[in-house]
Parts: structure tokens; sequence; C-alpha cells
């Protein structure tokens, strides 16, 4: 066991000493004492399953003339689309098929998010109602953040006046 810590670090120390080549020139190589792990990440792909019917892709293939058969998914046609909720006079946004999408004009958004278990107040939104719209109307614009890169108006006009 001794023998093999000291090979260990003889071989350690045999990389971080100088090389001499037939030429005379020296070169320093070291080999770093740990190992850097490099993180890799992943990126974030949409699930491609409808939030009411919770259909997702099917497994096929594609037949050649040949009569060769390759894999293929075949994906649902997923729509990211603002229905509208009558019950709070919202816009209601949701990844839905095209099937889930009739499936809302026969039975109805609500009727839908039930069978499938969704709390449409989670989901993001956009308010129509008329107490929005009437405070809308009033206040002209929602709260905005203000933007602290913007130059002063005041300190800009003075530069304008200064150079002419």
């Amino acid at each position: 066991m001794a023998t093999t810590l000291n090979t260990k670090f003889s071989l350690s120390q045999a990389f971080s000493k100088k090389c001499s080549f037939s030429n005379g020139a020296a070169l320093r190589t070291s080999t770093p004492a740990t190992p850097v792990a490099r993180v890799r990440v992943q990126p974030v792909q949409m699930s491609r399953v409808c939030d009411l019917t919770g259909k997702k892709a099917n497994n096929g293939y594609v037949v050649t003339f040949s009569h060769k058969r390759n894999k293929k998914l075949q994906q649902v046609n997923l729509q990211m689309k603002k229905v509208f909720w009558e019950k709070e006079k919202r816009w209601v946004k949701m990844k839905v098929s095209t099937k889930g999408l009739k499936s809302i004009n026969k039975v109805g958004l609500e009727e839908m998010a039930k069978r499938a278990n969704i709390d449409l107040y989670s989901l993001p939104f956009v308010d129509v109602s008329e107490a929005r719209t009437e405070w809308l109307k009033e206040n002209n614009k929602p709260p905005v953040k203000k933007n602290k890169r913007a130059m002063n108006q005041e300190k800009y006009q003075a530069k304008i006046a200064a150079s002419s």
C-alpha cells in the first residue's frame, strides 16, 4: 500500500517538473490537482401533453416502399391558447390540443377543467371584467415598473438647450 501511494505521489511530481527535450528547451507541464467538473445545462422543453384531455404523442412507424419500418412519434396538435372564461370574465392561458378546443366549445371550459382536475384560478390570465376596464379608463395605463436606465427628461432638455 505504501508503494502505491509513493508511485502516485511520484507521478504527480513528475508531471509538475520541468521536461527537457533534445533541443535543450524546457517546458513546464502541470496537471490540475483536482479535476474540473463541467455541469451540462439541458434545455427545458415544453411537455407535449394537452392540459385538458391529457393527450400525448403516439408511437408509430413510417413504412418505406421496401417495407422497412422506421419509428416515428406522432405528436399532438397543441396550441398555446387564451380561452375566455365567462364566469370570471377573463382570458385564461392554456396548452390545449385541437380536440380539447372542440370539447371546450361543446361542453364548456369549467366542465373540462373539472374533468381534468385543473384549478382555473391558478392559471395565468388577462382580466377583462367591467371593473378592470373602468379602472384602465380612469388611470389610462396599468402600473409599470420605473425604467432605471431611462434618461431624465429635464436634464435631456437642458442639454439640448445648451448645445443650440
